[in-house]
């Protein structure tokens, strides 16, 4: 008879009303990726959850963190961000601009803060900036040639497929340098013909580390392994900046 009369006072409670939800909030998600076009702007809407409702609007303030890299004049965010209410989310806007921005980008940190309303906050938003430069590859380059050890202007041209470009007589007349500019900008030399030496014979080159587009600053960067049958002359590089 007790153990019956137990269960029946259990049961007879609502799990969900009597629970209170935990004054909480976080950002969608932990890391996002952002990029800016060159001399251009651009907005990204971010949304923050909470774990409960109520009835009136909240307002849940928004930190810049001092692990930010981003410049400060390349970014506006909000101080704060409004969940209305009866839900339990809201969104706010980062806006970028090609401002004093780095060719390389930066990361933007953003920490919510606790309150009244909000007691506990979930983990910082790390938000990575790119910055995009439209570059067409084909063109006039000033080479400065550790092979060399001169300057000189080279033409690049398109290639057979796509991405592919070709050094025109890079090393020697009637001797192309043919290379292949990937997805992160990165480039891929493979191994090929490129000048003939009197006493070790013909010498190829292949791309090594460090080949690379910088599509903002217009520079072409080829890390090269010379190499002939008797041994390695070591990586060379090869710098064309366009003209």
């Amino acid at each position: 008879m007790i153990a019956a009369v137990g269960l029946s006072l259990f049961t007879s409670c609502d799990f969900e009303e009597d629970l209170d939800q935990p004054n909480y909030a976080t950002f969608e998600a932990t890391t996002m990726d952002f990029s800016v076009v060159q001399n251009d702007q651009a907005s990204y809407d971010v949304t923050v959850y909470t774990a409960d409702l109520t009835g009136n609007d909240r307002s849940i303030a928004i930190n810049v963190e001092s692990s930010s890299t981003l410049n400060a004049e390349s970014y506006t965010v909000p101080a704060s961000v409004n969940i209305p209410a009866n839900t339990n989310e809201g969104t706010f806007t980062v806006n970028l601009v090609d401002d004093n921005l780095s060719n390389t980008g930066g990361k933007l940190v953003l920490k919510l803060g606790t309150s009244e309303q909000t007691e506990f906050v979930g983990d910082a938003l790390t938000i990575n900036v790119s910055k995009l430069c439209p570059f067409e590859v084909a063109g006039t380059y000033t080479d400065a040639s550790e092979f060399f050890e001169a300057e000189f202007d080279v033409e690049i041209e398109a290639g057979a497929s796509a991405n592919q470009y070709v050094v025109k007589n890079l090393f020697a007349d009637g001797t192309d340098i043919t290379f292949t500019v990937n997805a992160d900008n990165s480039i891929t030399v493979p191994t090929q013909n490129a000048w003939v030496s009197g006493q070790y014979g013909q010498a190829q080159v292949t791309g090594s580390a460090g080949s690379k587009l910088e599509p903002c600053t217009g520079k072409i960067t080829l890390a090269l392994n010379h190499t002939v049958s008797a041994g390695s002359f070591g990586v060379i590089t090869e710098v064309f900046t366009k003209n």
